[in-house]
């Protein structure tokens, strides 16, 4: 057993006890990989949690997918989004309910704000799979909806240790993982990995929690169609995700998202043919829409629905 390891059963040993995903969504995602069930068996299913019904309406009816007419209809709004989509956004709700954050803890720490970027950075991982034509995978999503999770878990369970990290970050310079590093000996890409991991995710999503912050230099990446591309749409869905203002403050950096070495392991998988530029002021068409979506997601006010 490595160093990091041992560090992470020291933080989060098998006495402490873990949050573990809802029942609820684990029913509906399998009831989801079925090919034979009925959008109204699944709108049964889900009209057990009338707030999630109502986040799923909500999210039918935002700029990322709004149709002309209003959907009121929960069986409407499950076959015009998808069994992907919805599946999604089932995952989205539930990790936004599993960590109950009192935001007295840090003034420098909003869960709103840690769940929005997560939330843009997903979104942004669907615009990459699309724009550059991966072959479909819902992995993209999960990975960017789930990549800085390691950073919750330390808010969470060390709140203490997490200010420390912050103060070397904000008011002595340190790079964000290196004060993780030096005040944990891990960082939340290992954290996050780690839960990821008692959850049984699928390798890619690992993958992609782990290494988004680990991109060979651009000579390199270009002879490496084995580095993780999951990795690669998140990293750049994360960029995307700060240069909307989807982030903390305190989180905001300069970066070069055309000259990101990601971009050559995704060329490797797009077919080497990608205009990075023109790509890029695509995306960045999209951003004002995604955040759009995103906080009406995360906002309270509520939505008059039908079964």
């Amino acid at each position: 057993m490595n160093d990091k390891q041992n560090i992470l059963n020291e933080l989060f040993p098998a006495s402490r006890q873990l949050p573990t995903l809802p029942v609820l969504y684990l029913e509906v995602s399998r009831m989801l990989d079925n090919p034979f069930s009925s959008s109204r068996e699944i709108s049964l299913m889900l009209m057990k949690d009338q707030a999630m019904v109502a986040r799923i309406l909500r999210l039918s009816n935002s700029a990322l997918y709004a149709k002309p007419q209003e959907i009121t209809s929960l069986a409407n709004a499950v076959t015009y989004l998808g069994t992907q989509t919805l599946k999604h956004i089932i995952l989205q709700i539930a990790m936004v309910r599993m960590f109950p954050l009192d935001k007295k803890e840090s003034p420098d720490f909003s869960a709103v704000t840690f769940w929005e970027h997560s939330l843009g950075t997903a979104f942004f991982t669907n615009t990459l799979e699309k724009k550059l034509n991966l072959p479909v995978s819902e992995d993209y999503y999960i990975g960017g909806l789930l990549h800085d999770l390691g950073k919750l878990m330390v808010y969470h369970y060390y709140p203490g240790k997490f200010k420390e990290i912050l103060h070397l970050q904000m008011h002595e310079n340190v790079d964000y993982n290196t004060a993780e590093e030096k005040v944990l000996g891990v960082n939340h890409a290992d954290i996050g990995e780690f839960l990821a991991q008692k959850w049984q995710f699928k390798p890619p999503v690992l993958a992609a929690i782990r290494d988004h912050h680990k991109m060979l230099p651009a000579a390199a990446a270009a002879a490496a169609a084995e580095q993780p591309v999951h990795a690669a749409v998140v990293r750049i869905a994360n960029m995307f995700a700060k240069a909307a203002g989807l982030c903390f403050p305190w989180d905001k950096c300069v970066f070069d998202i055309v000259g990101d070495p990601a971009w050559e392991i995704l060329k490797i998988h797009a077919g080497g043919q990608v205009d990075v530029e023109r790509l890029t002021f695509e995306i960045r068409d999209e951003a004002e829409n995604i955040t759009a979506s995103v906080k009406e997601l995360l906002s309270k006010k509520k939505q008059r629905m039908e079964i």
